[in-house]
């Protein structure tokens, strides 16, 4: 498809609504064709400076009505902390951050754009789901209109959405926008489409968000989503096609005007979600603003790949873990003076399963966090701005905090905080391997101590992970399950002097690999790939002649990096009842004589080669020399659930071999060991 990228827009719109031609948008006579391939499609409408607060309080009919059929929720932003850390710096509340984070899918510590400079911009590694959905597959008709420059544009260094889609238009002004969007949605085929509206933010900074012309502008924004919705449904293909409509805002405005800074007010974003493909599910509180990106690439029928490392999930997908259970429990502040009163936001009481051992914390302190406690980002935030509190924008509902800098507010007994989060047990029977993984966000300072300890079967605990400094993200722990093992209990240790803080949520555990396996395959890198050893009607296959894999490369910056394709592994299941299958790869050491280095220097990227519904791929697992754990220990290649295991699925993986510059030249060699398990 031709790709156009149109930067202003000629005409005007007059009272009233009309559709017009698509050649008055055109740049030098050339009129820009939408040929959309897909039925199933995507409207997101940003409003600028909106808050859902006053949007529910206003008489806004259009957006009252998607909120009724679909799903909504409020959320907030990170905001700019005086952490020196990367990942605790947060960003402004201000346009360039919240856009990249909407149309990326990802937040500030990855896009890395914190103000409207668009400084640092990562949109080579993060580009805009427009972006995204056009290098995976250009038939898609992908189109974008924003009365704010950055946006479409290269003005003032933004290009969130790049001119490699298919149209993109800055129009200057809402009333542009709103034209636009009614010529190329009703009267062509786009299939995902952006519009951005900027009025609502002139009225928060020129009267504040509690004046009547906020609301005013409010009210005139939902008339124009009405208009353009209108448009839609007017299609005459309309009937045969399924339509999901995102309302979001980038950030809020305080009740004078104005934003940037770290009030909940400046922090407030939201998500309206609703549409043929969309659960109605009312108010919702785990929605995120980096959930959009992915709801945009399902229902344009990409699966999302594990190695875009996207911090979203779809809309509609179940995130609710354990601790959101607690939300009916919460209770307002009893110490803390900063929050406001009558807001609902902690108890110290675990959800079932769980137990908070305190018997090594001192009495007194602040009684909100009084060892683990369960919170809100909305309450643990407001106990004291721009300390990196609001940077944990990875937790969702109700998170798990234990805050040393906090509790140490108010007289206590000597000692220091010293609290410990237990898991309930976990069934590993039969098991090769314990996967923890969950996200954090934690501030190291001076002698705190951050771990996560282990115990199989009752045992005493054995750390397996710490954390010597700031970190925030995902983070996954695989520890080897002792043989005859039964059970697993994880224990998330913290304790501190008036330091910071650990903050938890979205705590996942999962077993893996069989003590049996049905079949192991030996590929050997710079060697012979070993005969296929197969069992009884569940078997694999690896493709090629039996050479060595050979990974080339050489210097890459500061380090060397290597990579190849693995080849092909084929999997065949003709069992008649059975659960799936799992395949997973270890790496030995890598040696030249008597010169050598670990397998955790190897990484990999697993894909599949043709998707195939119930057949997953594993995460991608970087190398040490990137932070990961590489492939030292058994990583997942694959696995198929009971209707996906059915037939033949073939999966490869791209290997990245990383090493310091000083690595002693030589011919390296190793084995990476394919394993086949049946699932029970």
């Amino acid at each position: 498809m031709r790709k156009i990228a149109h930067l202003a827009l000629a005409g005007s719109l007059a009272a009233g609504t009309f559709l017009v031609p698509a050649a008055a948008f055109a740049a030098d006579g050339e009129a820009p064709v939408l040929q959309g391939t897909r039925t199933d499609k995507t409207l997101v409408i940003g409003l600028d400076g909106a808050r859902l607060d006053k949007i529910e309080a206003a008489s806004t009919p259009t957006l009252h009505a998607l909120m009724q059929r679909g799903t909504s929720g409020h959320s907030l932003l990170y905001a700019t902390s005086d952490a020196p850390e990367v990942s605790q710096r947060g960003a402004q509340t201000v346009s360039g951050a919240g856009w990249s984070t909407i149309l990326t899918g990802v937040w500030t510590d990855k896009h890395n754009v914190r103000d409207n400079t668009f400084a640092g911009k990562n949109y080579a590694q993060y580009p805009s789901f427009l972006d995204r959905l056009e290098q995976v597959d250009p038939s898609i008709a992908t189109f974008a209109a924003s009365t704010w420059a950055p946006i479409t544009s290269s003005a003032s260094n933004g290009d969130i959405v790049s001119d490699g889609i298919d149209l993109r238009l800055a129009t200057g002004s809402d009333v542009k926008t709103e034209q636009a969007a009614i010529t190329y949605l009703g009267t062509q085929n786009p299939d995902v489409a952006f519009l951005h509206l900027d009025d609502i933010d002139g009225a928060g900074h020129s009267h504040g968000a509690d004046a009547v012309q906020y609301a005013a502008e409010l009210e005139v924004q939902d008339a124009r989503i009405g208009r353009i919705l209108a448009a839609i449904d007017a299609r005459p293909t309309r009937g045969a096609e399924s339509w999901n409509i995102i309302v979001t805002a980038d950030h809020g405005h305080l009740p004078k005007g104005g934003h940037g800074g770290r009030a909940q007010t400046e922090r407030a974003t939201f998500v309206i979600a609703a549409g043929d493909a969309i659960e109605p599910r009312g108010r919702q509180e785990n929605l995120a603003i980096t959930d959009i990106a992915p709801t945009v690439m399902r229902q344009a029928g990409v699966a999302v790949d594990p190695a875009w490392g996207l911090d979203g999930t779809p809309i509609g997908d179940d995130v609710s873990d354990d601790f959101d259970s607690l939300r009916p429990a919460l209770s307002a502040r009893v110490d803390e003076t900063g929050i406001p009163a009558g807001t609902l936001g902690f108890t110290t009481t675990p959800p079932t399963g769980w137990s908070v051992d305190n018997s090594a914390m001192p009495s007194g302190g602040v009684t909100e966090w009084r060892g683990w406690s369960f919170t809100t980002q909305t309450f643990w935030s407001a106990a004291e701005a721009g300390q990196a509190r609001e940077n944990f924008t990875r937790g969702r509902d109700v998170i798990a905090v234990a805050d040393s800098d906090e509790w140490d507010d108010k007289a206590h007994g000597a000692g220091k905080f010293d609290s410990t989060l237990v898991t309930p047990d976990y069934a590993v029977a039969g098991k090769e391997q314990a996967v923890l993984t969950f996200e954090h966000s934690y501030r190291h300072d001076r002698v705190q101590v951050a771990e996560v300890l282990v115990s199989f079967d009752g045992a005493a605990p054995v750390q397996v992970a710490s954390f010597p400094a700031s970190d925030n993200g995902e983070r996954t722990i695989v520890t080897d399950v002792p043989a005859g093992a039964r059970t697993a209990q994880y224990r998330f240790h913290y304790s501190g002097t008036n330091d910071w803080f650990w903050a938890l949520d979205q705590v996942r555990f999962s077993a893996q690999g069989e003590t049996d396996p049905a079949g192991a395959e030996g590929i050997v890198l710079e060697a012979v790939v070993e005969e296929v050893v197969t069992e009884g009607k569940l078997s694999m296959t690896v493709a090629g002649d039996g050479a060595p894999v050979r990974l080339a490369g050489g210097l890459d910056g500061d380090h060397l990096a290597y990579t190849a394709a693995l080849p092909v592994v084929s999997v065949s299941d003709t069992r008649r009842d059975a659960a799936g299958w799992a395949v997973s790869g270890q790496s030995t050491a890598f040696s030249a004589g008597s010169t050598t280095f670990g397998a955790d220097r190897l990484g990999w990227a697993p894909r599949l080669v043709v998707d195939k519904p119930g057949v997953t791929a594993g995460q991608r697992i970087a190398s040490a020399q990137a932070g990961g754990a590489g492939l030292s220990t058994p990583q997942t290649l694959a696995g198929a659930d009971a209707i996906g295991r059915k037939g033949t699925s073939d999966v490869t993986a791209d290997l990245a071999l990383e090493l310091p510059a000083d690595t002693a030249p030589g011919s390296y060699g190793a084995t990476l060991t394919v394993s086949l398990f049946p699932v029970d």
